[in-house]
This record gives structure tokens, C-alpha cells and sequence, in this order.
């Protein structure tokens, strides 16, 4: 017994070299998923983590086949671990700096300079490496506890937030009772889209000197009433839609979880699960969604019908998921070159899809609240004003600021000559006139810019740009009397279960909160700054 036990204890010992890969491989995976764990869970890491730690095996047996030393092995895996992880931050970073201007006004950057001097750079250290007489056990066991101590320390923070985090209970839309409510076996079909990040005219001509008049006309030749000094409740969609869909403030989630809370899934569960959809289901409406790349708009959506594009796109044979978290760690990898090439195209795709499918909806049988969010002109700027795909992409979701202002016109003159004719076409379709309700859920940021810059960059000039929205609906009868220019997306619904349902709802006080990123329930009223 005594010598099995000696026997297992070395050959434990003769793996210890494997640790610091792992850990390196761990290690960039476990700070992302704590950077952004208001947003996410552990269901996130399983696959990564997995993926990882095989490859780091792999690759340092490899080289330990090769080196014929487990320190050496060890040490140029892990070099090759952290270039792999932390490649697309040095190159978001360097974007607008590292580049070399050729001829003919051709411009390489910058993974095209970059990729060359980080992999030159890789093969001279292991170079040395290997060439080192010292065994360099000293080095292998420095980064083995360092390795360890970070690990352990993130661990640590991740398990007690997780343990916070069990105690957010959902907070549930009230539950809409059968008893009372009208049934109408006519009543319309119900589309609720939404243009995310779209100005509203005002904003549109006095920040970004562009005249969207045209658009504004085309929805009121068709019928829609344009609210023309519409705002959203909130200035974020994870806020703004649930605040909508459930016709009330969501004065509940600071009360509750606090202003900085160890997750923010309660606000966006309660766009998943909605009252607005609960209600329609009572009245006998089928749900259709259109599964977006954000969380509260997939496909955990409780819809009926779920439309959805390609979920997944491959890399090197790998099915990606298709969604704003993998994305943007993907982002910060070696493999953010190729990401740019096929998730803009991807992207691109499931916009098209969805523009495409809408107009049949009608055909369908039955009632039907149907739903989509339209990742556009929100970031990632994937589309030219003519449809084009954009020269070197920056598939950043928060890419706002002054200079990114070109960039989001053009993608919104384009959305904006799209969805002119799928609203004609779903109108002419349809066997009895629609309910459409277009509607952003909240105004471009540029004068904010990106997120960690939002206090600093906070004014008032700032708020009236990404509180200030497009907000058109389009009723049957043409009745807009309840409606007026200042509405907010609060009292959207109420209205229409008001005049198509023969419900009494009251309207709500029209109201603006600001949030910012570092606390997500700490909401400000900013109502009078306009």
C-alpha cells in the first residue's frame, strides 16, 4: 500500500509542470467572467474552461516531446497561453495607432503589423528558452505560485459573489388573471419593433448635422404617429425594455438588490418573461420572436415561434454561439482577427434575415404579438450606408464616441431605407390592418462614449443624446388621441391594451433615469434635463 501511494504521489509530482499552463489558460477566462459576472453565469465558463485546459495540456506535451524538458515546455506554453489571451486587448488598444501607410493609399494595421512583431517576438524568447543551460526550475516554480495565487484569489471573489447572487431572486411581472379580460377574436396583429440606438430627428440634425426628415415623413405618410420629443425611462436596453414590456418603473430592483448589485440578470429576466406577452397570451396571441444577440431578446425569449438565424458560425471548424458575451471574449483573443471577418458577416446576416422574414408574418394564422430586436444602428457598425460590409470592422458592442459618429449615420441611413418597405409590406399583407409600434430603446452615446468613460464624459448634452429616441406607432383606426410628442415607452402599452382591449390602465408619469455602468440600479431622475 505504503509503495503504491509512493508510486502515485511521483507520478503526481512529474505532472506539476503542467500547472502553470493551466493556470494560464484559466486564468484570463476566470478575470472575464468576473469583469462581467452582473451579467452572466457559470453555465458561460463550462465550455471555455474546458477547451482550455485541454489545449494547454496538449500543446505543453508537445513541447515537452520536443524540448525534452518539462520547465522549458512548461515555460513556453505558458508564453504562448498569455500572447493567445491577451493578443485582442493589445490590439483594440493599438487600433487607431499601430499602422503603416503603403502606396496607392493602402493601409496595413493593425493585426497586420502586429500579428508579425508578437509572433517574431514569441519565437525569440522560446528561442532562449530552449537554448538556456540553466534547467530554469526556479523560473517554472515563480510563475507556478503566482499562477496559483491568482487563481485562488479569483476563485475566492467568484464564489462569493455567486453565493450574493443566489440570494437576487427574479423579480416576476404580476401575473395577468383570465377573469375580466375581453377576449376579441378580430383584434390585430401586434408587432413591437425595435431599432436599437436609433436618434430621435431633433437629435439627429442638431448633434450629428443630419437632416432624417424623409424617414420621419414616409412612417406619417403610411399612418404611424411620430412622438417627436420622445425619450426613454432609461439609458440602458437591459433597463429600458424590461421597464417597457412590463408598463411600469422598475423601482423594485435598487430597493431590492441594491444600486450596484453582484448580478443584473433580474432586469433582463424580466424582459424574457414579460407582462406584456403574458397578457397577449391571455387574449389568445400567439408570441413570435425574432432572437437577437442580446441576452434578454434570444432564445430564452418565452416566445411561441422563435426566428433565429444562424446560431452558431464556425472558426477553424468550431461552432461559435452567436451572442454578445462569446463574442466579445472571443474579442480579446488571438483569434480576434478572424472573429472580425466572420462575425461582421454574420451579423449582417441575421439583420438581413430578420428584414427579410418580417413581411411574412402576416401569412400566418392565428393573432400574433410578434417581436424584434434589430441590432441596429447600435453597434457593431457592420453595415455602409449602402448595405456594404465596413472595411475593417470594430465588432466593439459599446464602439461609441465623437469619432464613431460617420459610422453610426451610415448604418442608420441604412436600416433606415430597410425597414421603410417591411412596414409597407407587413401593412399591405396583413388580412385586417396591424398594430406596429416602432421604437429604440434608448439614443446613441457619442458624447458619453465608451461605457468606463461615462461619468467622466457626463452633461446635458450628453443625456438628451442617448435619452432621446424614435417612437412611431401605427394603429388601425388612425386614433391617436391618447398619444401626445412627449410620451415615453412606459405608456406605450398601456395605451394600446387601453383603446384594442377595453382596459382601464392608467398612464404613468413620464419619467428619465440615468445609470450609469458602475452602479446598474442606481437610477437618477434626470427628467427635467432635456
Amino acid at each position: 500500500m505504503i509503495k503504491i501511494k509512493k508510486k502515485l504521489f511521483l507520478k503526481t509530482k512529474s505532472l506539476r509542470f503542467l500547472i502553470p499552463p493551466v493556470f494560464m489558460a484559466v486564468f484570463p477566462i476566470l478575470s472575464f467572467y468576473l469583469t462581467n459576472i452582473s451579467e452572466l453565469s457559470l453555465k458561460f465558463i463550462e465550455k471555455p474552461l474546458f477547451y482550455s485546459i485541454i489545449s494547454a495540456i496538449t500543446v505543453t506535451l508537445l513541447l515537452f516531446v520536443l524540448a525534452k524538458s518539462k520547465n522549458k515546455a512548461s515555460l513556453i506554453a505558458s508564453l504562448f497561453l498569455l500572447i493567445f489571451f491577451s493578443y485582442g486587448h493589445l490590439s483594440n488598444s493599438l487600433n487607431d495607432k499601430l499602422f503603416i501607410q503603403l502606396p496607392n493609399s493602402i493601409v496595413l494595421g493593425p493585426d497586420k503589423v502586429l500579428l508579425p512583431l508578437i509572433f517574431g517576438l514569441f519565437i525569440i524568447l522560446s528561442a532562449k528558452i530552449l537554448k538556456s543551460e540553466n534547467k530554469l526550475t526556479g523560473t517554472a516554480a515563480f510563475l507556478k505560485v503566482s499562477l496559483l495565487v491568482l487563481v485562488a484569489c479569483l476563485s475566492m471573489v467568484i464564489i462569493k459573489t455567486e453565493y450574493q447572487k443566489k440570494d437576487n431572486a427574479l423579480v416576476r411581472p404580476i401575473k395577468t388573471e383570465d377573469e375580466g379580460l375581453i377576449v376579441r377574436e378580430n383584434a390585430p396583429d401586434i408587432y413591437y419593433l425595435i431599432l436599437d440606438g436609433y436618434a430621435r430627428q431633433d437629435i439627429l440634425q442638431k448633434v450629428y448635422d443630419y437632416d432624417n426628415s424623409e424617414f420621419i415623413d414616409n412612417l406619417e405618410k403610411m399612418g404611424f404617429y411620430v412622438a417627436d420629443s420622445s425619450r426613454s425611462n432609461y439609458l440602458h436596453t437591459y433597463l429600458s425594455l424590461p421597464s417597457t414590456l412590463n408598463m411600469r418603473y422598475l423601482d423594485e430592483l435598487p430597493e431590492k438588490y441594491g444600486p450596484n448589485p453582484a448580478s443584473g440578470l433580474a432586469a433582463r429576466e424580466l424582459t424574457a418573461e414579460n407582462e406584456v406577452s403574458q397578457k397577449l397570451k391571455n387574449y389568445g396571441y400567439t408570441i413570435i420572436n425574432f432572437a437577437s444577440t442580446w441576452e434578454g431578446t434570444d432564445e430564452k425569449y418565452q416566445a411561441d415561434i422563435t426566428y433565429k438565424e444562424d446560431e452558431y458560425f464556425k472558426i477553424m471548424g468550431k461552432n461559435i454561439a452567436l451572442d454578445e458575451t462569446s463574442i466579445t471574449f472571443l474579442q480579446t483573443t488571438l483569434l480576434s482577427p478572424l472573429i472580425k471577418e466572420v462575425w461582421g458577416d454574420a451579423l449582417r446576416a441575421r439583420t438581413l434575415a430578420t428584414l427579410q422574414k418580417l413581411p411574412t408574418i402576416p401569412f400566418q394564422e392565428g393573432k400574433k404579438f410578434t417581436l424584434a430586436h434589430i441590432m441596429a444602428p447600435h453597434p457593431p457598425y457592420v453595415f455602409t450606408a449602402e448595405g456594404n460590409p465596413v472595411p475593417n470592422a470594430e465588432l466593439e458592442m459599446a464602439d461609441e464616441g465623437i469619432d464613431k459618429r460617420q459610422k453610426y449615420l451610415d448604418q442608420l441611413v441604412f436600416i433606415s431605407g430597410q425597414i421603410i418597405p417591411v412596414l409597407q409590406k407587413i401593412i399591405q399583407n396583413s388580412p385586417r390592418p396591424p398594430i406596429i409600434i416602432l421604437q429604440s430603446d434608448h439614443g446613441p452615446g457619442s458624447i458619453f462614449g465608451e461605457p468606463e468613460n461615462w461619468l467622466e464624459n457626463y452633461s446635458p448634452e450628453g443625456m438628451s443624446e442617448r435619452s432621446g429616441i424614435l417612437s412611431a406607432v401605427y394603429f388601425p383606426d388612425q386614433n391617436y388621441k391618447d398619444f401626445y410628442s412627449a410620451i415615453t415607452p412606459v405608456n406605450t402599452f398601456r395605451i394600446l391594451f387601453n383603446n384594442y382591449f377595453g382596459e382601464n390602465l392608467e398612464l404613468l408619469p413620464d419619467k428619465t433615469f440615468y445609470t450609469s455602468y458602475e452602479a446598474i440600479y442606481d437610477f437618477k431622475d434626470v427628467t427635467d434635463i432635456k
